[in-house]
């Protein structure tokens, strides 16, 4: 691999490299978006005082047939995706930036159109740099800042059948995130791809114990399968469209947290005859035909495992099994408890 010396580039000539196709903001690699608006403000701002912001860092290269520079961004996402955004109209500044509060790109005075695109960012270039440097690089450089989850880290390493899945999953379930399954500083950190690839492992493997190590490891053991292996993504779409459904009127509650999502959507599994054993027993659960039978039942039962959760003690709760094993939603134990549970609740059993 080699490096270069720091070069200067306009933001013109950096947004010619966007609108030709020559800049890859989301490299396998990279995390997902993360500054608030605030932060985006405060950058534009520091752009329009002319005041010095960090360098970006690239690995360049060139494609031999059509002879087009590509540039993968290693470091410095953000700041290019807020730099293209203003440039592209889709960001108003804040009071983050007070000479220039609710002024967007096409409402800027000429002098300071100007500035902003003649505004020099300084750039490295990473020549000839392999998939494993690369990927060196920015666990070197996240090291100093915050560190790399694992999450992110398999984000980085796996390019397979199912990192394509999950991704594709992640980003077609809105109806999953409206509920409130995770909060968005969870899916800055990619963990909207732990749940999928776990939810995911549900319809091969079955429910066994939680964490971020067990996850990896079903990436390890899917990573020579082929598309064909894997779960056909309208049926997991289907599974999950049909999850967040059950929990109309209880968005944004405990319930309907990942730990509870979760287990909530192997009991949907159950009762369409997808979900392999695994780690469950099924001796304690109605049987599956009872099941998805009488919504206004269902969502009674999930209402009232929802004010379990609420509850101050075990003793006061409507449910007080369900209140009980939340204290350790990742073991089988509690896992057993609530997958029971829910699966009563969609039997309307806890009417």
């Amino acid at each position: 691999m080699l490096g270069s010396e720091p070069q200067t580039y306009t933001i013109a000539e950096i947004l010619k490299w966007q609108s030709d196709g020559e800049v890859d903001l989301n490299p396998k690699f990279q995390r997902g978006s993360v500054w608030s608006p605030p932060a985006k403000s405060y950058l534009i701002d520091s752009i329009l005082n002319g005041y010095p912001i960090p360098k970006l860092l690239f690995r360049t290269t060139v494609d031999r047939d059509t002879r087009r520079t590509l540039r993968d961004v290693v470091d410095g996402q953000q700041r290019l995706r807020t730099i293209f955004q203003f440039a592209d109209n889709k960001l108003t500044l804040s009071r983050k930036s007070p000479n220039f509060d609710g002024k967007s790109y096409k409402t800027l005075e000429p002098e300071d159109k100007d500035t902003f695109l003649n505004y020099k960012l300084t750039c490295e270039q990473l020549l000839g740099a392999s998939d494993e440097d690369v990927l060196e690089v920015f666990l070197r450089i996240n090291s100093y800042t915050v560190p790399v989850n694992e999450a992110e880290l398999r984000n980085a390493t796996y390019n397979s059948p199912l990192s394509d899945l999950v991704k594709s999953l992640v980003e077609s379930a809105s109806y999953v995130w409206g509920v409130g399954v995770m909060s968005g500083r969870q899916r800055v950190r990619m963990l909207d791809q732990s749940l999928m690839s776990e939810l995911v492992s549900y319809l091969i493997d079955g429910v066994t114990d939680g964490g971020e190590a067990r996850i990896t490891k079903f990436y390890k053991k899917t990573a020579d399968c082929s598309e064909g292996d894997l779960p056909d993504v309208s049926k997991v779409e289907s599974r999950l469209r049909e999850t967040a459904a059950l929990l109309e009127g209880l968005e944004a509650t405990p319930i309907a947290q990942r730990p509870h999502f979760s287990m909530l959507f192997a009991a949907v599994l159950y009762a369409h005859d997808d979900l392999p054993a695994g780690r469950l027993t099924f001796e304690e659960v109605p049987a599956r035909q009872l099941l998805l039978r009488d919504t206004e039942a269902i969502r009674y039962g999930l209402g009232q495992l929802n004010e379990s959760l609420n509850a101050d003690d075990v003793e006061s709760a409507p449910v007080g099994a369900f209140a009980e094993a939340k204290t350790s939603t990742q073991r089988m134990r509690s896992r057993q408890v609530r997958f029971n549970l829910f699966c009563k609740a969609l039997a309307g059993g806890l009417s």
